[in-house]
């Protein structure tokens, strides 16, 4: 997988507070019937979206068809589309969904969660040395690597706490397990992650 892939570029100069303020606007203007909102949400999804879905099961044609779907969906039923107060967490539950549905139909089905004990490890310390290996593309290269090597709970859990930076509790509600499953599924990817990478970075 190529590195464009996994691209991780945070824009400090908006605070989640105002994405949120932004993406209601958007969402409520195609509620409206404007096109424009429609396109402009379509552009700020569908890279993250697609960097997602090739995580959960690589295969190109099927996550551009299903965020091809998602959004025809949203568009066919913007009027009857209710207010969204999450509308990023929206949009990625909804994607979610249907590339599980499109999997299953296709007897590809994503190996189930094993049941996973509460751990106390704390994560949030570790955020900010992921976020500053983005600006070396040496590193970059290193993680995307040594992700690989975590198991494909592990790794959805990664790609939307630290990629996308959902909240533990959106995150959660995604992959249908507690907070206290979050932490946990993060706490040993990251003990994967420091130990793969020892050399490199740690």
């Amino acid at each position: 997988m190529s590195l464009s892939h996994f691209p991780y570029h945070p824009n400090e100069s908006d605070k989640p507070t105002d994405q949120l303020v932004k993406d209601q606007v958007l969402w409520q203007s195609i509620r409206k019937g404007n096109q424009l909102a429609f396109s402009s949400l379509y552009k700020k999804y569908v890279n993250p979206l697609y960097n997602y879905g090739m995580h959960i099961q690589a295969d190109h044609d099927g996550v551009m068809d299903t965020i091809q779907e998602l959004f025809v969906n949203i568009w066919s039923r913007r009027d009857s589309m209710s207010e969204v107060d999450k509308v990023k967490y929206y949009v990625f539950k909804s994607f979610r969904n249907l590339y599980f549905q499109r999997i299953s139909k296709e007897n590809k089905l994503v190996n189930h969660l094993d049941f996973i004990e509460y751990s106390e490890f704390k994560v949030e310390s570790f955020e900010q040395e992921l976020i500053q290996i983005q600006s070396n593309e040496l590193r970059i290269k290193s993680l995307q690597n040594a992700i690989n090597d975590l198991t494909k709970r592990q790794k959805e859990a990664v790609i939307l706490r630290f990629y996308n930076e959902l909240s533990f509790l959106e995150v959660g509600s995604l992959m249908s397990i507690s907070v206290d499953g979050v932490h946990n599924l993060l706490s040993k990817a990251i003990a994967i992650l420091r130990k793969n990478m020892k050399n490199t970075f740690f």
